[in-house]
């Protein structure tokens, strides 16, 4: 019920934004967005996975996908996934989904109140990030060099505000380790010690759990601390 749910939210949303030209169904839990960014066309194909994440079904859609000029995105049930802060050894469908978006996954979420889409950043341990705007949908390259069962080029997406290594980068470099908390932050790895600063101010003022009502408010606030703590030692800065 909840695949439904969610699928028939994606939809309505994605219809609805400016950059997005079309959606068209293409199975149960598929769909192919339509977008035209920079005044140029562009096709997504989304993916929603409740199920076992199969490592041939996953190589078939990007391969097939890259083969005819579309990206491909994935995003799973927060119910194939560990829990916030639990530490993990990735079977090889995770493994394959985070080497072709570059060390996390999206995933879907549905309560009462709402759907949610948000990255998961796994790296032995497994950390939540803040729900995306689907209306931000985004296309890119991933370039996979050490992959087990994908190697080269592949079109896949994800949410604006969120970079793979792009081929198509002049300067062509390694996924930086560190994403995952300048995106816990929602900063650029070209932030400044200043930018750095404000962002954490403005994530501690929101999920401090004097003022976040949440049950995981300490824990987001340790992912919070952590990241901030991690990024001001690029700057050699003391707390």
């Amino acid at each position: 019920m909840s695949l439904q749910v969610v699928f028939h939210y994606l939809v309505n949303t994605l219809r609805q934004a400016d950059q997005v030209r079309a959606v068209r169904v293409l199975d149960q839990g598929a769909m192919m967005v339509s977008q035209s960014p920079h005044g140029f066309e562009e096709d997504i194909a989304v993916y929603l996975l409740a199920g076992e994440l199969s490592v041939e079904f996953i190589k078939t859609a990007v391969n097939g996908n890259t083969r005819a000029d579309i990206h491909t995105l994935f995003i799973l049930s927060s119910d194939l996934l560990p829990d916030d802060g639990a530490a993990v050894q990735p079977d090889d469908g995770l493994r394959l989904l985070l080497d072709l978006f570059g060390g996390k996954v999206f995933a879907y979420q549905v309560d009462a109140r709402a759907v949610t889409v948000f990255p998961v950043y796994i790296s032995g341990t497994v950390a939540y990030g803040q729900p995306v705007n689907i209306a931000d949908i985004s296309s890119d390259y991933a370039e996979l060099r050490t992959s087990k069962y994908i190697r080269g080029v592949r079109k896949v997406a994800g949410f604006d505000g969120w970079r793979f290594q792009s081929s198509t980068s002049t300067a062509r470099r390694a996924y930086d380790p560190m994403q995952p908390f300048y995106d816990l932050l929602d900063i650029p790895l070209t932030a400044s010690e200043d930018d750095v600063k404000k962002a954490y101010r403005q994530k501690a003022r929101q999920h401090h759990p004097d003022a976040d009502p949440s049950p995981d408010a300490t824990t987001k606030m340790q992912a919070i601390n952590e990241a901030y703590d991690k990024i001001l030692k690029r700057f050699n800065v003391v707390q």
